[in-house]
């Protein structure tokens, strides 16, 4: 009889964990060349790609020249966009950005540099900043967003 209790009361548990780890949210996360970034709920993914710049030319992320840089674009249902750019030059590490018209900021515990346009009627927010000798660019609707994906 004690058998049937605990078989029971274990078919009970088991459905409840399960229910709860169903309805858990889960969080997205992407790597690009080594930086880690949460991506809020309701984005999914647009593109994602790897640009290797030839030998004469070098890419370019808002005046900083880079040899590779690796991005990755996501909206949510809204049509906000969520942008990501990784920056890196081939055995060098980027040591200082100053991009044009940009406000210095911390988000998230980042020290970077802070954009806001107007396009379209809608505010865009570009945040960048440098971690582990490469350029990391973020654009976002929001400085809320924003901070949300630094992970």
């Amino acid at each position: 009889m004690n058998m049937k209790r605990l078989l029971v009361l274990g078919v009970f548990l088991f459905a409840v964990v399960s229910m709860a780890a169903i309805s858990a949210e889960t969080t997205q996360e992407i790597t690009l060349d080594g930086i880690h970034f949460k991506i809020p709920e309701g984005y999914t993914a647009v593109e994602k790609e790897l640009d290797a710049a030839n030998l004469t030319e070098t890419e370019d992320i808002d005046g900083t020249a880079v040899d590779t840089e690796a991005s990755s674009e996501y909206k949510n249902a809204a049509g906000d966009e969520l942008e990501f750019k990784v920056g890196t030059r081939d055995n060098q590490k980027i040591d200082s950005i100053n991009p044009a018209n940009a406000e210095k900021k911390n988000i998230a515990g980042k020290d970077g540099f802070l954009i806001k346009e107007s396009d379209d009627g809608k505010d865009k927010f570009e945040f960048e900043y440098l971690q582990d000798g490469k350029i990391v660019k973020i654009t976002a609707v929001s400085e809320d967003i924003i901070s949300q994906v630094i992970a």
